[in-house]
């Protein structure tokens, strides 16, 4: 009897000395921030920006890997005048603020190689996702766009896409 309660309070003094010092091992290598601007979240766990090439550029929008954020407009907002977009840069064209649900008419390009147009996606239920149509920027140069709403009411615009 005396062995098995000698057994039990050795094994529990040596997992209590376990627990405490790789604790106290784990802490203090999260007290090591490295220094410098960076702000780690957890050691072995990498921030974003390790697996982003990101750059924010405020009048121009975020670029991740050197791809342009798209340009998101209504058909009111095209109708105002040229657009120039960079190459690989989508194109979104979303309904007017009076407007519910996704934009949902036709377009296309005098060019469809300089840009070319996707029509909307509607979901057949709730659950389903839904995408606005849109237009891709597929090599520089100049072409013009159209659309046309369900109304049938058309929109022209020229557009510039850019050598990045």
């Amino acid at each position: 009897m005396r062995k098995r309660i000698l057994t039990a309070v050795t094994a529990s003094i040596l997992t209590a000395g376990l627990l405490t010092s790789g604790a106290a091992a784990f802490a203090a290598a999260q007290d090591d921030t490295g220094g410098g601007d960076e702000i780690p979240f957890i050691h072995g766990v990498p921030t974003p920006d390790e697996y982003l090439d990101a750059d924010t550029d405020a009048d121009a929008g975020t670029f991740i890997e050197g791809v342009p954020a798209p340009l998101i407009v209504t058909p009111a907002e095209l109708a105002k005048g040229p657009i120039t977009l960079e190459l690989g840069q989508a194109l979104i064209v979303v309904p007017d603020a009076d407007q519910d649900g996704v934009w949902s008419g036709t377009g296309g390009s005098d060019d469809d190689t300089v840009l070319h147009f996707e029509a909307a996606v509607i979901g057949a239920t709730d659950d389903d996702a839904s995408f606005n149509a849109g237009f891709s920027a597929e090599k520089a140069g100049t072409t013009k766009g159209w659309i046309a709403g369900p109304d049938g009411q058309r929109t022209t615009f020229d557009v510039t896409i850019a050598a990045s």
